[in-house]
């Protein structure tokens, strides 16, 4: 009588933890940038300004 093996089991692995991709340093991870408003000819700046996404990581907030 002829015994047949068993196949080794195979071993469990542990998860490796999700890396995180770097926060951009453009926008230090919000996704956007904030710009002052010019105006006229000269383009001189007014007290206004406004948020804008950022051009390095388009919005996402990673590099």
């Amino acid at each position: 009588m002829t015994t047949t093996k068993k196949p080794p089991a195979s071993r469990r692995r542990t998860a490796k933890p999700a890396s995180v991709p770097p926060s951009c340093g453009t926008c230090a991870g919000t996704g956007e940038t904030t710009t002052t408003v010019r105006v006229g000819r000269k383009r001189r700046e007014i007290g206004a300004t406004q948020t804008a996404l950022c051009p390095d990581c388009f919005g996402t907030g990673t590099a």
